[in-house]
């Protein structure tokens, strides 16, 4: 069961779909959530022979706590009615805003993040923020699609392999997945020779393992021939109606991903629902 859930705002179109998305996980799951504001406060100038901080500089800084207060006072009065539910607000200083949402991450169990998916390109402050929160905090991540809204559909789907990123994301997805009606768990072949072979890690021992929390779970193999695993994915979600992806996260290099491409990059410009990344 999930205790602490952490949304970091990233001031973009998708931050209103991330914070019902966890009004829903904690309203179900009794956690608390807690909702971070950040103030990304202005540089001082560099090079002046004076070091006293200039009154335009301070006042662009308290401009920005200004702004970032009255975002603050607006959530609180949407969420009023939904306890548990908090919003703070917190300045970057020396930290960058994705640092800073990394640290606080630390005693949480999941963060929430709202994504971009549709856009023509990836937002880089919301890649930033996404990354820190994986990377630095090693916290699971669910990016919450722009226009995302509760289904009573209840379906997931798990990108399985037998990778340590795959294994964290299952396991770190369990309270989740005790939520919906059906959980199954996709193993993508890239050859017709795979799908004949054995049944690989998608084993009974894993199934029997997530029934013993409880989860209806299945297993099941698809051939990609020629398109990216992330194209066999999504289509096999919308053909489901899944509400939920569970994918580890980069299992290639973050070079790799910008340059090339991969799950990770892919699921996070074409998902529209919800995926949970682990690393």
């Amino acid at each position: 069961m999930l205790k602490d859930i952490l949304v970091p705002l990233s001031d973009s179109s998708a931050d209103d779909a991330a914070i019902r998305f966890a009004v829903e996980i904690g309203r179900s799951q009794d956690a608390r959530v807690r909702i971070i504001e950040t103030v990304d406060l202005p540089p001082p100038a560099i090079g002046t022979a004076d070091p006293t901080p200039r009154a335009s500089f301070l006042a662009a800084q308290d401009a920005c706590r200004r702004e970032a207060s009255e975002r603050a006072s607006r959530i609180r009065a949407r969420i009023a009615e939904h306890p548990g539910v908090s919003v703070e607000v917190h300045e970057a200083g020396i930290e960058s805003p994705a640092e800073l949402a990394a640290r606080l991450a630390f005693s949480a169990d999941l963060a929430i993040v709202g994504g971009w998916s549709g856009f023509a390109k990836a937002d880089p402050a919301g890649v930033a923020l996404f990354n820190a929160l994986l990377f630095d905090a090693g916290r699971p991540v669910v990016v919450v699609p722009p226009h995302w809204r509760a289904s009573d559909h209840s379906c997931a789907i798990v990108g399985w392999k037998d990778t340590p990123n795959a294994c964290r994301a299952l396991h770190s997805a369990i309270p989740l997945l005790q939520q919906v009606q059906t959980v199954l768990l996709v193993e993508i072949c890239s050859h017709s020779d795979e799908m004949e072979g054995a049944a690989g890690t998608v084993t009974a021992s894993l199934i029997e393992h997530l029934r013993s929390w409880g989860i209806a779970a299945s297993a099941t193999r698809l051939l990609a021939r020629h398109r990216r695993s992330s194209e066999v994915l999504l289509d096999h979600a919308r053909a489901t109606k899944a509400t939920l992806i569970v994918v580890g996260g980069y299992g290639h290099s973050r070079l790799r991903e910008r340059t090339i491409g991969g799950m990770t990059m892919e699921l996070l410009q074409g998902a529209t629902i919800p995926v949970l990344y682990a690393h």
